[in-house]
């Protein structure tokens, strides 16, 4: 046990960032119907702006300061990109935001280079030693971040004016029109929201390997996190991110030393047995058309 608890705790720190990547993606399908296939280019942005911040302020604080300015980044790209394409085709709308991420590759690289970088400073040392099982400090502040900051979403969806608001446009946007509610306004925090939840995760993972296209492919976990929750369950993507978290450490444990790479598939198997039963994931809604 004192051997595993390692692998469960690191599974639990990576998850927390699963969670908190997968809460603004389907936060952002739930209230737009829009697939984000630029997501880890979110991760990769907000990343970026961290690392630019952290040339001139001490790390912590580089974080906080980039998050606004995030945000501001979330909600240009819904003005100037996502608002034009609502009611389209579904696929034109899924084939965009695929373009938008080869866009941001393209601006990244323009703007800081294509090398692998590392922040220049270091959050404060939280790790400790309980029972004899050391906790990372990386696993502590990935847990003491993201797990409040999930939650507080989860109450302001379910409780607060605003999320009511949001959950009421997901219904009927038009309804939501006819009713006065200021759904542009509502949908550009929406991606606003998203952008910076991604920047968050992005400075966290980049404390720990370095800022560079590698956060990416980290990115892209979010689809099965995301589709095991269940695409309209904002919850279940906190749920399923923990989920895949654990799977993916006890993975690392136990099988990859007889199934070289099996951990990097893991996600994407989990996600399609389930589908086999549940096709609308874990947590999400049956949906039943009259035809």
């Amino acid at each position: 046990m004192a051997d595993l608890l390692p692998y469960l705790i690191g599974g639990l720190a990576n998850g927390a960032l699963y969670g908190l990547l997968a809460l603004g993606f389907v936060l952002v399908f739930r209230a737009t119907s829009v697939v984000n296939f630029a997501i880890g280019e979110f991760l990769l942005v907000g990343a970026y702006l961290t690392y630019t911040f952290a040339l001139l302020l001490p790390l912590p604080l580089a974080i906080l300061a980039a998050l606004p300015l995030a945000f501001l980044f979330g909600v240009l790209v819904e003005r100037g990109f996502v608002r034009p394409l609502l009611g389209r085709n579904v696929v034109a709308v899924i084939m965009a935001t695929v373009g938008l991420a080869a866009a941001l590759d393209g601006g990244v690289q323009l703007l800081w280079g294509p090398d692998l970088k590392y922040l220049p400073g270091s959050l404060p040392d939280l790790g400790f030693e309980a029972g004899g099982v050391y906790v990372s400090s990386r696993a502590v502040w990935n847990l003491l971040l993201a797990l409040p900051l999930g939650l507080g979403l989860l109450w302001l969806l379910r409780k607060s004016r605003y999320g009511i608001l949001v959950r009421a446009i997901s219904e009927r946007e038009v309804a939501a029109l006819a009713l006065g509610i200021p759904t542009a306004r509502i949908l550009a925090g929406v991606w606003g929201l998203s952008a910076l939840l991604a920047t968050l995760a992005g400075a966290l993972l980049a404390v720990a390997s370095g800022v560079g296209y590698n956060l990416v492919f980290f990115g892209l976990k979010v689809f099965p996190v995301a589709i095991l929750g269940g695409l309209d369950a904002v919850g279940g993507a906190l749920v399923a991110g923990f989920l895949l978290g654990v799977l993916e450490a006890l993975s690392q444990r136990y099988l990859e030393a007889y199934l070289p790479g099996f951990t990097e598939a893991l996600p994407f198997v989990v996600v399609l047995l389930v589908l086999l039963v549940r096709p609308y994931g874990l947590f999400g809604e049956r949906q039943i058309e009259r035809v």
